[in-house]
């Protein structure tokens, strides 16, 4: 009786030893012992696919622990930031444009090693990037309440239709939404680079129609489900996301075609575990991975060329690969470098 008492007690105090020096490691170090990947995840839709389709093909790939941080593109490169030289808070980051030129820029992401990544040959040029595969795309078109509106619009401008007055949304320019349609409205209009006037001209013009403009993308959602606004500029995948709420709204192309921009996957430098992200990473290429998340609830759109284009985004986008890699983009490197005068104009002028 005493003698299985005495090696209980042994092997809780070696258990307690363990667990002292685990505390003791270095949280990279201790992440890569036990096998371990922290990757961020964009919150909606993209937590929701990444958590129900890549994390369970990944793990079915690679015995390894994987947790997803749901978090924004903007906070990730604060915190790998604040982070930097030490142990990074996560492994694998996913980026819009602007948050890789800075995240570049500080050094916060490393190289991809497309060797070491099956699937990345799979995907179409555009989507190759030296800095991390482009893993989909952001469509930005029309949205619009078919209930209320039993015409669907065609052009940017319809947005100044005065049936509409008092009912188109907006977001304001710290989203990619909202600089992405200044944009595009600015080269419509005439502007440059250089010459924002044209779009703030067109956008002063617009002040009678807007019901609202949102201060992030959760506050816009929150605007179309309590049917506040009619039409707006809007994300393909935002829109799908919220027609399977049972939200009444459509998207469109319009005339003059879409916007464009590419997310993608990075692995983060300084990383413990830099082959769990790479394999992470790959996994979302996989062509089943990209298949599956591309059907509804998610509707992401994918971006390996042996997947054929189906459902929702060949109805509302594009029919083929081609075409898809082909819609229009933003100069996101030169947008950038005005973004905080441009969203300064914007909440002086503009902002209701």
């Amino acid at each position: 009786m005493n003698e299985r008492f005495l090696m209980t007690r042994r092997e809780l105090l070696m258990a307690g030893g363990a667990l002292a020096l685990g505390a003791l490691l270095p949280a990279g170090r201790a992440r890569a012992e036990a096998g371990k990947l922290v990757a961020a995840t964009y919150p909606g839709t993209w937590s929701e696919a990444h958590r129900n389709v890549l994390k369970p093909a990944f793990q079915k790939r690679v015995d390894a622990g994987v947790t997803q941080s749901i978090i924004l593109g903007t906070d990730q490169v604060a915190r790998l930031a604040a982070a930097k030289g030490q142990t990074p808070p996560f492994d694998v980051a996913i980026f819009d444009p602007p948050q890789v030129l800075d995240a570049v820029r500080q050094g916060l992401i490393a190289e991809y090693p497309a060797a070491q990544s099956p699937h990345y040959a799979e995907l179409l040029p555009v989507y190759q990037d030296r800095w991390g595969p482009k893993v989909s795309m952001q469509v930005i078109g029309l949205a619009y309440n078919p209930e209320r509106i039993k015409t669907p619009p065609k052009r940017w401008d319809d947005l100044w239709d005065p049936q509409y007055r008092g009912r188109v949304g907006m977001t304001a320019l710290n989203s990619q939404l909202g600089l992405a349609f200044l944009a595009e409205l600015n080269r419509l209009r005439g502007g440059s680079s250089s010459d924002f006037e044209p779009a703030f001209r067109a956008l002063r013009e617009l002040l009678p129609a807007l019901g609202a403009v949102a201060a992030n993308l959760g506050a816009f959602a929150t605007l179309w489900q309590q049917e506040q606004i009619d039409i707006a500029p809007y994300n393909f995948n935002f829109v799908q996301t919220l027609k399977a709420k049972g939200v009444p709204v459509e998207f469109v192309v319009p005339e003059t075609g879409a916007v464009a921009w590419h997310t993608s996957l990075h692995v983060v430098a300084g990383t413990t575990v830099p082959e769990l992200a790479v394999q992470y990473i790959d996994t979302h290429l996989d062509p089943l991975v990209q298949a599956a998340m591309m059907q509804p609830p998610y509707d992401v759109i994918p971006t390996n060329g042996k997947v054929a284009l189906a459902g929702a985004v060949t109805q509302s986008v594009a029919k083929t690969q081609d075409a898809l890699a082909a819609l229009r983009g933003v100069d996101w490197a030169v947008l950038t470098e005005q973004r905080s005068a441009l969203i300064e104009r914007f909440n002086r002028e503009i902002r209701v």
